[in-house]
């Protein structure tokens, strides 16, 4: 049934968890997010792009709240790191940090995808 969470880039009990063992809420919930995250990503990269503190705060913010109820343990730590960034108004690095989380998030959209 279940690999264990470390094969995933996410932690799939701990978001059964936060919708109470609904499977099918996850699924939904799952299809919601893959949507929504390119949209986000891209705000991002436009915002590491332009220099722009303050957009790359609210997208990371809204991202990381998503990869929270997914349990997607990679991907949040990188998404809070780059909301630190965008609030402390420290650009330095973001790019890079921005790579990191592009990975990340593509290995997160082939395991949501094979929910």
């Amino acid at each position: 049934m279940d690999s264990s969470p470390q094969n995933f880039s996410f932690n799939r009990q701990a978001a059964l968890d936060r919708v109470g063992g609904d499977e099918e809420l996850l699924k939904e919930i799952a299809e919601l997010f893959l949507g929504e995250y390119p949209g986000l990503m891209l705000e991002m990269g436009f915002a590491v792009a332009g220099n722009d503190p303050d957009r790359l705060q609210r997208a990371a913010h809204t991202l990381k709240g998503s990869l929270g109820t997914l349990g997607a343990e990679r991907a949040f730590p990188i998404a809070l790191e780059l909301e630190m960034k965008g609030r402390r108004n420290q650009m330095q690095g973001a790019k890079e940090i921005y790579l990191s989380l592009q990975n990340c998030m593509a290995q997160l959209h082939q395991d949501l995808s094979n929910l």
